[in-house]
């Protein structure tokens, strides 16, 4: 018996004795963590998926402290019969308008429609200039009805943006502020729904859609999460009834598992991180494990009672139970510290990442695991001891051999028998088809498309993009080293050749700048020809413009496209598809125009909604293979330490590897896009993997020890440790298989890649890692005598050295 065990065996004794103690102890702890659950918060500003650093999120933030356009919102009102041009329509448009620029999350310089202020009418006169809002008044004769008509059609800056081409459909374009104390979309989406829904009747579709739209609509299956989790914890009790055939055996993992949870919560809670969208699953994780790990402890449990009640039949069963529990801790607790341990240190070490969320993860995660693992050396053992014995009924039916004792004993008298080769080799051929798929990989993020086809934020979205010039968007913007730089006509004539390259591009609906209000003053002032639609060369023909503007103008007419020092200035795009693949590859076409056709004095970047998701996805793709590099290099560190052995420790983190870039060809082949939730599933497999490996290892070295034979030792090893691994792995990812009946696609794709990445560890840690052992035969495992546990005689199928 090592010091360790040792230890570990007065640690248990300690336990048992002081039982009532630390049973207050946990209870205390529980109490005050599960106060700190509600100061919880719901966070889905989407600041925290982004990489702080990354130059498209730069400039994100630099557009939105100017101009805005963070949370735009297009609200689209369609008459079903004729145009918007009566009366009762346009009043609709002037109700949302007034009832949005009362909210007071409002911008209200960019909330824009026909019935705002600042949507100007320009037309040139023998005086000068007249400027006049575009409806000042909502029209009641066929005559203004008709003038109105005509205004619209001559300013073609506000077409397919606020009027639809063929006048059947008006929108309302609005951007919000969210608060930081209350960075939650439900909130501000109700209030919206409070002005728009009044104006639904039976002569408008009104449609909705957005950022705000769609986070709100992410929140909102948030909110089913703990239906969720609800029939999660069903399944995992199945399972666990399943593995243990009694209630004892269930209801105790799973009061740990739930504890587990609470705690994880606790100490999110008393570290003031708040939930997000990424960790509303994270729940299900921490209960899924840490009732995997309780598998673990009680199986041993079993096994112990079991020995020693064949040893000492005159003992009482409370003594025998009693032991039991002081002999499984004793043997079970070192590798389940080191396997809980890495686990949890992993699951840490993504603190360092770029990106709010993975951080998150990774608290959550470690801290909930960590709970789990102080709950499994202490809640466990007490709570068992308090209990009554097995009977004798109980604890045979336990150990009664099933499909998957069979299927386990077939395996291990195929890689005692000689065909570990052959299983390895099959192995690897699957990773290398597998890894294939890599290469098609591609990294892309839609929170529309996260939702069903026939959802009602995807239906809205697919008719505002049919009617209107689209929802999504990316914003340019320029900037000049000095004042009045954007008044300088090679700079307006540089933003009227990019958006005309914008616009002859497939799925750009719509550009809006300055120099379109600039274009449409020079033709005002030459008689509406045509010709004239274009940016003047002379700067001072430009300034007396500008100034004609403002004589009947407002000041703050200009406000969402250039500042007021006319030193920065945007050019708003709008789309009708929002992949962030399709965004990139525009910006990439449109840098020779912008290298060509703007002063070098002047500087142009991207940023908006698109944009910032395409710095996530690089995030995700770059930050992806850095955490797991990260995480991969603690778990071959840790376990080499527990192993005391440089080549155990690549024993443990290779196949974790291999079975993680296969798990991204799967992606790959299958078509399942590296998002925000199939990126996790990669930290997922090497921290949860990594148990797999040890359990199996350090029983397998106890077994060959016990009983100085290689098959034995492979089948005892696989029909215990192995055999708890695979309920581990079933209640992972079963706890996971309730997200593929969700409705969001979110949840579905990461429950398709997390039950794959789980069960195909699960079988690289029973066959992978053991035919590599096989092979290899690591001194680690068989000591400095190795050869002679293969070369004493040919091992046959089936056979006991």
């Amino acid at each position: 018996m090592t010091k360790i065990n040792n230890l570990l065996r007065r640690y248990a004794e300690f336990v048992i004795r002081h039982r009532l103690w630390v049973m207050l102890a946990i209870l205390v702890v529980t109490v005050f963590l599960a106060s700190r659950v509600m100061s919880l918060k719901i966070d889905m500003d989407p600041d925290i998926w982004s990489p702080q650093e990354h130059p498209y999120f730069q400039t994100t933030k630099a557009i939105e402290q100017i101009f805005g356009g963070r949370n735009v919102t297009v609200i689209g009102i369609v008459p079903k019969t004729g145009d918007i041009y009566r009366p009762e329509v346009l009043a609709k448009i002037q109700h949302i308008q007034e009832g949005l620029e009362a909210m007071p999350e409002a911008i209200r310089h960019n909330i824009l429609s026909l019935a705002a202020r600042k949507i100007k009418y320009i037309k040139g006169t023998r005086e000068g200039m007249e400027v006049r809002p575009m409806m000042d008044t909502i029209p009641q004769s066929p005559k203004e009805m008709a003038h109105l008509k005509a205004a619209v059609a001559d300013s073609p800056m506000y077409l397919n943006t606020l009027v639809s081409a063929d006048g059947k459909s008006a929108a309302v374009i609005a951007d919000f502020n969210i608060s930081k104390d209350d960075p939650r979309y439900t909130p501000l989406y109700e209030s919206i729904r409070k002005v728009v829904d009044p104006e639904r009747d039976s002569q408008v579709d009104v449609y909705m859609g957005g950022v705000p739209v769609a986070l709100a609509w992410f929140e909102f299956h948030m909110a089913k999460m703990p239906l969720l989790f609800g029939i999660a914890l069903l399944i995992i009790m199945a399972i666990q009834y399943w593995s243990f055939r009694s209630f004892q055996g269930m209801l105790l993992p799973i009061a740990t598992a739930l504890l587990s949870v609470i705690w994880g919560l606790g100490l999110m809670g008393l570290f003031g991180i708040h939930m997000d969208g990424m960790n509303t699953t994270t729940p299900i994780l921490i209960m899924a494990v840490a009732a995997g790990h309780a598998i673990q402890i009680l199986k041993r449990y079993y096994e112990e009672y079991h020995r020693l009640r064949g040893e000492r039949r005159e003992a009482a069963a409370s003594e025998l139970s009693r032991a039991a529990i002081v002999e499984s801790l004793s043997q079970i607790g070192p590798v389940m510290l080191a396997a809980g341990l890495i686990a949890v240190i992993t699951f840490y070490s993504l603190i360092t990442a770029e990106i709010s969320v993975v951080r998150h993860f990774g608290m959550f995660a470690g801290s909930g695991i960590l709970g789990a693992l102080i709950l499994e050396m202490t809640l466990i053992p007490v709570v068992r001891s308090y209990l009554p014995a097995p009977k004798a009924r109980e604890a045979e039916r336990e150990r009664r051999k099933g499909v998957l004792d069979r299927a386990l004993a077939w395996l291990a008298d195929m890689l005692a028998g000689g065909r570990a080769p052959w299983l390895l080799g099959v192995g690897l051929v699957f990773i290398a088809a597998a890894f294939a798929g890599v290469l098609m990989l591609r990294a892309d993020n839609s929170l529309k498309r996260y939702n069903s086809e026939h959802s009602e934020v995807r239906q809205d979205d697919a008719a505002l993009n049919a009617h209107f010039a689209g929802t999504g968007s990316i914003i340019f913007l320029i900037e000049g080293k000095e004042q009045d730089s954007i008044k300088d006509p090679k700079v307006l004539q540089g933003m009227a050749a990019l958006q005309t390259f914008l616009e002859g591009e497939p799925q750009v609906g719509k550009t809006q700048s300055l120099a379109d209000l600039v274009r449409r003053m020079n033709q005002a002032m030459h008689n509406d020809d045509p010709a004239y639609n274009v940016v003047p060369d002379r700067r001072d023909l430009l300034a007396q413009y500008l100034f004609l503007y403002s004589m009947s103008g407002d000041p703050q007419d200009f406000d969402n496209v250039v500042d007021n020092d006319y030193q920065k200035a945007v050019i708003w795009v709008y789309l009708k598809d929002d992949s962030t693949a399709y965004a990139e590859a525009l910006y990439q076409r449109a840098l020779p125009v912008i290298q060509k056709n703007f002063p070098p004095n002047v500087t142009v970047r991207i940023g908006g909604e698109l944009p910032n998701v395409i710095a996530v996805n690089s995030s995700l793709t770059r930050g992806k293979f850095e955490n797991m590099a990260q995480m991969a290099l603690v778990v071959f560190a840790l376990s080499a330490l527990v192993l005391r052995s440089f080549v155990g420790g690549l024993f443990v983190v290779t196949p974790l590897l291999l079975i993680i870039l296969a798990n991204f060809g799967l992606m790959g082949w299958l078509g399942v896009p590296l998002d925000m939730g199939t990126a996790m599933t990669a930290a997922m497999a090497i921290g949860i993997g990594a148990d797999y490996e040890l359990y199996l290892l350090f029983r397998f070295r106890e077994e060959l020890k016990r009983t100085g034979d290689l098959s034995a030792a492979t089948r005892n090893s696989l029909l215990t440790s192995g055999k708890a691994i695979v309920f581990v792995a079933l209640s992972v990812a079963g706890g996971y298989s309730v997200l593929l009946f969700s409705d969001f696609g979110f949840y579905i794709r990461l429950a398709v890649m997390v039950i794959t990445t789980m069960l195909v560890s699960a079988v690289s840690a029973l066959v992978f890692l053991r035919a590599m052992m096989m092979l290899f035969k690591p001194r680690f495992v068989f000591g400095k005598n190795r050869e002679r546990w293969f070369n004493s005689k040919p091992l046959k199928k089936g056979a006991s050295k």
